[in-house]
């Protein structure tokens, strides 16, 4: 969750100017809507701002034939989720102005053709004041996030439908950017049980995927650890650290240099995938495990003040940008 760092770079696009130039596969959208009743493996989806407010787009995993899916300038649209038989779209919606606000989100989901936009989750349900980072189950019979339980944010595991939310951690403090093992039977997460949390206290957990399992650390890095994913094949995870917390000062607030680390699945043996000194944000892993699809802000040096969907290696090599220099924030790939 990352509401300050949000924040932070609206602020940052009023101070830098956007460097011109484009990229190599980035299309426009095409009109009418993707056709289509199943992604396939070689697509993926993303959320942008090219259009003026953010929509959720689909590609394919080589950055071609972009398409658009949610046309509704009354919202911000963000966080796309394909949903395991790859039918539908789970995504989260706040008012048009306020993106990636999760005090005012809502959960949807549609058809992955861009029809039968549904609400699943209102603001305000169950009485939570914040909610974000849905994840379906393997099976698609479940729906993983964080919720609000009075001053915590906590883990909740709902119906495929977003309701009947069952509480599975009861930490306090700050506990999100939850993720299952491909099995279904972990849970990844991010956490800290202190009150108030630095993000220098926030690390990475594990649980088993029942209702208030212990937990098992998987970071000691004195860094923020964010939106922890596991590999295809459960051998691996892949997550977000913030390495340099005073670099990229914006105001009052500090964007930082973010990095994107691999580890095996307990945590052990741990490295860097990419950790050039900018802005490498959200990593997911491609359908085959080979690759990891990302949004990242290239600042040093500068290439634009906006965040591209990229691509890389399991490696770590063959970085390649996805979206074109000068079509807004591309964020949050999914494949």
């Amino acid at each position: 969750m990352r509401t300050l760092f949000t924040f932070a770079v609206v602020t940052l696009l009023a101070a830098i100017s956007s460097c011109g130039g484009g990229g190599k596969h980035d299309e426009p959208p095409t009109p009418p809507i993707v056709a289509a009743t199943v992604l396939t493996a070689n697509q993926l989806v993303f959320d942008s701002d090219r259009t003026g407010n953010h929509e959720i787009f689909v590609m394919k995993t080589d950055g071609s034939a972009v398409q658009q899916l949610t046309r509704d300038t009354n919202y911000e649209n963000w966080w796309p989720r394909i949903s395991p038989d790859r039918k539908k779209v789970l995504f989260y919606r706040s008012p048009a102005g306020k993106p990636e606000n999760y005090a005012e989100a809502s959960l949807w989901s549609m058809n992955a053709d861009g029809t039968g936009v549904t609400q699943l989750r209102a603001k305000g349900d169950d009485g939570w004041t914040l909610q974000g980072h849905g994840e379906w189950s393997p099976d698609g019979t479940k729906i993983a996030m964080f919720g609000s339980v009075g001053s915590a944010l906590e883990i909740f595991v709902t119906d495929a439908l977003g309701k009947n939310p069952v509480q599975y951690t009861s930490r306090g403090g700050v506990n999100t950017d939850v993720s299952w093992a491909p099995d279904g039977s972990k849970l990844l997460f991010n956490g800290c049980a202190a009150t108030p949390c630095a993000p220098a206290n926030y690390e990475i957990y594990v649980m088993a995927a029942t209702p208030f399992s212990p937990e098992t650390r998987l970071t000691n890095d004195g860094l923020a650890d964010y939106d922890p994913y596991f590999s295809p094949d459960g051998s691996r995870i892949a997550w977000l650290v913030n390495v340099d917390p005073a670099k990229f000062p914006v105001g009052n607030v500090t964007l930082g240099a973010w990095a994107i680390r691999i580890a095996n699945s307990d945590g052990s043996n741990a490295s860097y995938l990419i950790n050039d000194g900018n802005i490498n944000s959200k990593p997911a892993w491609s359908l085959d495990g080979q690759t990891i699809f990302f949004h990242r802000m290239e600042l040093d040096p500068l290439v634009e003040g906006k965040f591209g969907v990229f691509r890389m290696s399991k490696t770590g090599t063959d970085l390649t940008r996805l979206t074109a220099v000068g079509n807004g924030h591309n964020e949050h790939p999914s494949n």
